[in-house]
């Protein structure tokens, strides 16, 4: 089949999403408006009832393309319900005219609203099966109950699925929905898809359904499946039974997975794509009951919807012991179960028993530390809501300390556009960013200060205590700010320092640009006759412990140690070192050697020195290590030859 992609940058993609009672006809009418009956289970056509989460494709008269998602309406399947309306952008709410507002009619419209879908439309069914009169009180009953939610202006629209009758009239207030409705998908960020369907197809294996919230899934890429960390690889990837190239955020998917199982996926797991995206037990969000809702105290324990996922979770309340019917605060849900969030994520909670919607929340920070109450939690949360986008980066990066963040943490943790997160990193005043490894590294500027200050005091004091030796090496540096040499952050600190001329590097030890090795009298003749001994003794010194009768052992490790980082001696063994010109003596006798007949053995090289055994053996090794020759059988040959007298 031919593949289809447009670049998301033309292409404004939107779900429909039904709500309703059951019974009032929401199938056939999504079928009488795109042709296809989204009933696909056996007991479904035997019951007459949608048990399941249906999906379709609907084309507008303007040739805009929608995707619908049509959920049952039986309050048994309300968790069903739930899992559908996550990612929805325009709501169709159905009103059967023989019934008129119900039970379900209102959860879902609490749904609805708690989920933040900015509008939709109305559609009053069965219009052949009344009269006119009932046709206005059914009419008059749909308007009042709008005025009490914030949908009073959404369009009523009368239609028949059967005779089609004002039909047309609700596609053009789809249209008009349509136009007026902002992209709620992130194309540019990090891809998940919550899955709401798995199987497998003969001859194409495991397949998983979906609504992209954010990104894009392409055939062949690879993507992982959270909670559980599975590695998969999209074989390929189709939207509305569409082979396409990209299935980009906001529309319906099937992604076709190779290398992992049917059985090790199911409703309730994310298809991810991209850094920074990680399953938790815990979320802070700001949470609000419904004004029909139970009294909660602090603690208690929910059904927790987010996506296609559900867990139980506890509820720990920021700044009171309960939360009363209508009213919102911050709080900590403790689920039971990993979820994947994201900050601005929503969510539906639902009493355990009787099970109903009660409210639901919004994701302030999708990783938080395990915390209780307390007015600093509250303006924290605060600022994550509500905050200027400088003010949450700064937040961000005074909570990381000294571990900073790179740029993919920030765009998960911060959940802000790429613009306005990069204009908040550009602020001297906000963030101050150091390279290490290819990436930025981003602290708070305050704490980048204190981090460079311990690092120049701890060398400033190294210089004072040993001034023949004023350097320390990075797991020293690191130790003084409690961090891993290793770490990306520490890396950054010392790049930073090391380019703004304060620090200098040498033979992987780090000292200040203005510190110089000052040896005492006593280390200066030192120095002066381990040089002189070892240059007289040639090719065959002494011993390290013979070097300098009744010298202070530190000081004489210090005098070796300059004269090799100098380039004086080299050090052949622990206790052997070589004056720098024997050292090179015997290279041009083994490289003459090898040049000559293609090898040399050690007893070839001992003679050809006039030196002893193990003179000869050390030396050898040591050629072996620096590059020089390697070892074959018992003789040496060289690793590189030379032409034209370069190597």
């Amino acid at each position: 089949m031919e593949k289809t992609h447009h670049p998301p940058s033309t292409i404004h993609h939107l779900v429909l999403g039904t709500a309703g009672h059951i019974d009032h006809g929401k199938t056939a009418l999504i079928k009488a408006l795109t042709g296809t009956d989204t009933d696909r289970l056996l007991e479904e056509k035997q019951r007459g009832i949608s048990i399941e989460l249906g999906y379709a494709e609907l084309k507008l008269p303007s040739g805009t393309a929608m995707s619908v998602v049509d959920v049952p309406g039986h309050e048994k399947f309300v968790r069903n319900m739930v899992a559908g309306a996550s990612g929805i952008d325009i709501f169709l709410l159905v009103v059967a005219a023989d019934d008129g507002v119900m039970p379900q009619t209102r959860e879902h419209m609490a749904i609805i609203r708690l989920l933040g879908i900015p509008q939709g439309v109305v559609a009053i069914t069965k219009s052949d099966l009344v009269d006119e009169d009932m046709l206005e009180l059914v009419r008059t009953d749909v308007e009042d109950f709008l005025t009490k939610t914030p949908y009073a202006n959404a369009p009523v629209i009368t239609v028949s699925a059967k005779t089609g009758k004002g039909l047309p009239l609700l596609l053009g207030a789809l249209e008009d929905a349509t136009a007026q409705a902002a992209q709620a998908h992130q194309a540019s960020a990090a891809a998940r898809l919550p899955v709401d369907r798995v199987f497998t197809l003969k001859g194409i294996g495991t397949v998983a359904t979906g609504t992209l919230w954010s990104g894009e899934i392409c055939t062949d890429d690879n993507v992982r499946v959270l909670p559980g960390g599975m590695p998969a690889r999209a074989r390929s990837v189709q939207v509305h039974d569409r082979a396409v190239s990209c299935a980009e955020a906001g529309q319906r998917a099937a992604i076709n997975l190779a290398g992992i199982g049917k059985e090790l996926l199911s409703r309730g797991q994310m298809i991810v794509k991209g850094e920074g995206l990680k399953p938790v037990y815990m979320v802070d969000a700001r949470i609000t009951l419904l004004d029909n809702s139970p009294q909660l105290k602090y603690g208690a324990q929910v059904r927790f919807h987010h996506g296609t996922a559900e867990a139980t979770a506890k509820l720990m309340f920021a700044d009171r012991r309960r939360l009363h019917p209508g009213e919102s605060c911050f709080a900590q849900a403790r689920l039971k179960k990993m979820i994947v969030p994201a900050r601005g994520d929503r969510f539906i909670l639902r009493s355990l028993s009787p099970v109903a919607t009660i409210g639901g929340g919004v994701v302030i920070d999708p990783a938080p530390r395990k915390h209780g109450q307390g007015e600093a939690f509250v303006r924290r949360l605060g600022v994550l809501e509500t905050g200027k986008p400088a003010d949450i980066v700064s937040l961000l990066l005074g909570e990381a300390g000294m571990l900073g963040m790179v740029i993919k943490e920030l765009k998960i943790s911060s959940n802000l556009p790429g613009n306005q997160l990069n204009d908040s990193l550009a602020d001297p005043a906000v963030a101050a960013g150091r390279e290490a490894g290819g990436d930025m590294v981003y602290f708070s500027p305050q704490v980048l200060l204190e981090m460079e200050a311990i690092v120049l005091q701890a060398l400033e004091k190294r210089q004072k205590q040993s001034p023949a030796d004023p350097s320390l090496a990075a797991d020293q540096l690191a130790k003084a700010l409690e961090l891993s040499p290793s770490q990306p952050s520490f890396q950054a600190l010392l790049a930073g320092l090391i380019a703004s001329g304060q620090v200098a590097k040498a033979k992987q030890r780090y000292l200040l640009a203005s510190a110089e090795a000052r040896l005492s009298e006593g280390q200066q003749r030192l120095l002066a006759g381990v040089s002189s001994l070892l240059e007289g003794a040639g090719l065959m010194p002494p011993p390290v412990s013979e070097l300098a009768s009744g010298a202070d052992g530190k000081d004489l490790r210090l005098i070796l140690g300059l004269l090799e980082e100098h380039g004086a001696v080299v050090k052949a063994k622990p206790d052997l070192y070589f004056a720098a010109g024997a050292v090179e003596q015997a290279r041009l006798a083994v490289v003459g050697r090898c040049q000559e007949t293609g090898r040399i053995t050690l007893a070839e090289l001992r003679d050809a020195l006039g030196i002893s055994r193990k003179f000869a053996q050390s030396l050898l090794e040591y050629f072996d290590r620096s590059g020089v020759t390697r070892r074959v059988e018992d003789y040496r040959v060289l690793r590189k030859l030379m032409v034209d007298g370069r190597w």
